[in-house]
């Protein structure tokens, strides 16, 4: 009787304190659940959802408010703009080059290969430009081809008037392509035409007429 009676002390201590336990924390899982939700109320401004007591619904809750708080955070963040009022900032020069696109390879790959195939297309420029070292008696005529064609038969026309009734001897331009030639025996105060000439490819072709006044 009295083994019987130890044994219903010992169980009701233990049931005691496991209910204790479980009293205890349970009712800080209500209250820590309870302030994390006034918090996020008090952030958002609004009504919030319900949420679960559970300790996944506690921890997910924590993670939001969290959340909120950085972003709140980011209002505070300022970007320093003073660089672009500085002098070294407005020197700056964009140097973009525009590339103009060039056609490579084939135009057609399937077509034959006897066949010659015009890959790009050149194009050039023929200048008359102004006269220089002009004097009573002679003067310098300029000229200038642009676009990478090569010509050994170029040279200038002039004359008083239309249809210009001289010309030159033949020149040959520097590798940037302009040319020169020097030409006497001019009557002095007297108003003269020109104009440059080259043959590429069979082709004559003519810059613009131009004139200039000996001294």
């Amino acid at each position: 009787m009295h083994r019987k009676y130890n044994k219903f002390l010992i169980v009701s201590l233990v049931a005691v304190i496991v209910f204790g336990v479980y009293t205890h924390f349970y009712k800080d899982l209500k209250s820590e659940a309870a302030t994390s939700d006034n918090a996020l109320t008090s952030t958002t401004g609004g009504d919030t959802a319900p949420v679960t007591t559970g300790s996944s619904g506690s921890a997910s809750l924590n993670e939001d408010t969290s959340f909120l708080m950085k972003l709140s955070s980011l209002k505070k963040i300022k970007i320093d703009t003073s660089i672009f009022d500085s002098q070294a900032f407005k020197l700056l020069v964009s140097n973009n080059i525009k590339l103009d696109p060039v056609p490579y390879g084939r135009i057609n790959p399937f077509s034959p290969t006897d066949k010659p195939v015009i890959v790009n297309k050149v194009t050039y420029t023929l200048k008359t430009n102004p006269a220089s070292a002009i004097t009573n008696k002679s003067a310098v005529l300029n000229g200038s081809l642009e676009g990478g064609v090569i010509s050994n038969n170029i040279y200038f026309e002039y004359g008083t008037v239309e249809p210009l009734d001289k010309m030159t001897a033949k020149v040959t331009p520097s590798l940037v392509g302009s040319f020169a030639s020097t030409i006497g025996s001019l009557i002095s105060k007297t108003t003269y035409l020109y104009r440059s000439v080259a043959n590429i490819n069979g082709v004559l072709v003519y810059g613009d007429i131009i004139s200039f006044t000996t001294n």
